[in-house]
Protein backbone atom coordinates (compact mmCIF):
# COMPACT_ATOMS: atom_id res chain seq x y z
CA UNK A 1 0.00 0.00 0.00
CA UNK A 2 1.78 3.37 -0.94
CA UNK A 3 1.10 6.94 0.38
CA UNK A 4 -1.98 7.49 -2.30
CA UNK A 5 -3.88 4.25 -1.78
CA UNK A 6 -4.43 5.66 1.99
CA UNK A 7 -7.49 6.98 3.27
CA UNK A 8 -7.67 10.75 4.51
CA UNK A 9 -8.18 9.58 8.16
CA UNK A 10 -5.07 7.23 7.82
CA UNK A 11 -3.09 10.14 6.23
CA UNK A 12 -4.18 12.48 8.91
CA UNK A 13 -3.47 9.81 12.01
CA UNK A 14 0.10 9.00 10.12
CA UNK A 15 0.47 12.81 10.19
CA UNK A 16 -1.03 13.28 14.07
CA UNK A 17 1.33 10.93 14.88
CA UNK A 18 4.32 11.96 13.28
CA UNK A 19 3.75 15.53 14.66
CA UNK A 20 3.67 14.47 17.70
CA UNK A 21 6.06 12.68 20.38
CA UNK A 22 4.75 9.65 21.49
CA UNK A 23 7.58 7.98 22.54
CA UNK A 24 8.21 9.68 25.85
CA UNK A 25 4.41 10.44 26.35
CA UNK A 26 1.54 8.24 25.89
CA UNK A 27 -0.72 7.33 23.46
CA UNK A 28 -4.31 8.32 23.89
CA UNK A 29 -6.35 7.19 21.38
CA UNK A 30 -9.56 9.54 22.76
CA UNK A 31 -6.99 12.23 22.02
CA UNK A 32 -6.39 11.44 18.67
CA UNK A 33 -9.76 11.07 17.86
CA UNK A 34 -10.68 14.46 19.36
CA UNK A 35 -7.78 15.97 17.49
CA UNK A 36 -9.30 14.53 14.19
CA UNK A 37 -12.82 14.76 14.80
CA UNK A 38 -13.35 11.39 14.22
CA UNK A 39 -14.43 8.39 16.35
CA UNK A 40 -12.70 6.66 18.67
CA UNK A 41 -13.01 3.15 16.82
CA UNK A 42 -12.01 4.91 13.48
CA UNK A 43 -9.19 5.89 15.22
CA UNK A 44 -8.32 2.22 15.87
CA UNK A 45 -9.42 0.99 12.62
CA UNK A 46 -6.87 3.33 10.82
CA UNK A 47 -3.75 2.70 12.99
CA UNK A 48 -4.27 -0.95 12.59
CA UNK A 49 -4.53 -0.34 8.70
CA UNK A 50 -1.41 1.89 9.14
CA UNK A 51 0.50 -0.47 10.86
CA UNK A 52 -0.73 -3.61 8.78
CA UNK A 53 0.01 -1.57 5.16
CA UNK A 54 2.85 0.82 6.61
CA UNK A 55 4.94 -1.96 8.58
CA UNK A 56 7.79 -0.65 8.11
CA UNK A 57 7.57 2.74 8.58
CA UNK A 58 5.26 2.61 12.59
CA UNK A 59 6.41 1.30 15.71
CA UNK A 60 3.89 0.40 18.63
CA UNK A 61 4.98 -1.09 21.64
CA UNK A 62 4.29 -0.97 25.15
CA UNK A 63 6.53 0.76 27.51
CA UNK A 64 4.41 2.03 31.02
CA UNK A 65 1.73 2.88 28.40
CA UNK A 66 1.38 2.38 24.65
CA UNK A 67 4.38 4.11 22.45
CA UNK A 68 4.06 4.86 19.07
CA UNK A 69 6.46 6.24 16.10
CA UNK A 70 6.24 6.97 12.67
CA UNK A 71 9.01 7.50 9.94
Amino acid sequence: MAWEDMTELEKKLFDYIKNHDFESQKWSSSAASHALGCREDDVYDALANISKNLKDRIWIHYDNGLRISVE
